[in-house]
């Protein structure tokens, strides 16, 4: 079963609001002009912007990122893989800060920064990033701080 692209990123904006919400986290999923950022998630004060990126499949290959979008944000990056062509399988998330992505994402030779890369496999491997919902508890992350 494949998605079309518009129904992997809503499934997956979703599936990290149930997460962030059992975890105890209010969520609002954004609309419009604001897609830059897809969650704005609030506890304890602190507000943090969220953007998720989502692909399919346990053979799907990367995700694609725009690191010139990234630039001046204080965002969290959520990945998520689906896994749509195994029923039994639960999607999984990976958390990282932005300096995180940034330095994680690979450029194209072609594109630089306007396309970047991480490949699945490789991410999956380093096993630090998968289901760090910690980070959201770092002050430092959030998006706007209380003065």
């Amino acid at each position: 079963m494949a998605l079309e692209k518009n129904q992997t990123g809503i499934a997956c904006e979703y599936y990290v609001a149930a997460e962030l919400s059992r975890l105890g986290y209010d969520v609002t999923v954004t609309f419009g002009n604001t897609k830059s950022i897809d969650l704005l998630v609030h506890k304890d004060d602190n507000v943090y912007a969220v953007q998720v990126k989502g692909i399919q499949q346990t053979k799907s290959i990367c995700w694609n990122l725009n690191k010139t979008k990234f630039r001046g944000k204080n965002l969290i990056l959520v990945l998520v893989n689906l896994h749509v062509d195994d029923v039994n399988a639960k999607p999984e998330f990976f958390v990282l800060r932005q300096s995180d992505a940034l330095e994680q994402f690979i450029n194209t030779p072609k594109e630089g920064e306007n396309r970047t890369y991480l490949d699945y496999k490789r991410l999956k491997a380093k096993n630090i990033y998968q289901n760090r919902w910690d980070i959201f508890n770092k002050v430092e992350n959030s998006a706007l701080q209380d003065s």
